[in-house]
């Protein structure tokens, strides 16, 4: 697995028009968040918090982290959000006291099955704030 990142959420906005940050793909990616940086694929040591990725074969992927992105700094209400992760990411940050700009994101595209790479970073890091395991891929599992 090749990782772009990681980026904190902070640079990722900030440069998100004209920037040399690599863009997000499309589609075909899984992402995870961190509390800490790591150097060339991420391990325990970096606290991984979510593993996610777009449902289906979707072009969702970019959308998928915007709405992670924006569910993790509050924008959503009761019966409002997108994305589940991002509002666990938010009551984590929110307990600490910590901003959610702080936090650090990195991901792997053109990953071939993004179901299966999904399970292998959940597998392997086990973010302590993935509610569920993510799902399966039916093809390969």
């Amino acid at each position: 697995m090749k990782w772009k990142g990681p980026f904190t959420i902070d640079e990722l906005l900030d440069g998100s028009v004209g920037s040399s940050l690599p863009e997000l793909p499309e589609s075909g990616g899984v992402y995870l968040i961190s509390e800490r940086i790591w150097d060339k694929a991420p391990t325990q040591a970096c606290i991984p918090l979510y593993v996610g990725s777009n449902t289906g074969k979707s072009s969702r992927f970019r959308t998928r982290v915007g709405d992670l992105i924006a569910d993790m700094f509050g924008f959503f209400g009761a019966d409002t959000g997108h994305h589940s992760g991002g509002q666990t990411v938010y009551d984590y940050c929110r307990k600490r006291q910590m901003s959610p700009k702080r936090l650090y994101i990195g991901w792997v595209e053109e990953c071939g099955c993004v179901r299966c790479v999904e399970n292998e970073i959940y597998n392997q890091l086990k973010p302590s704030l993935n509610k569920n395991r993510p799902t399966r891929c039916t093809k390969h599992q």
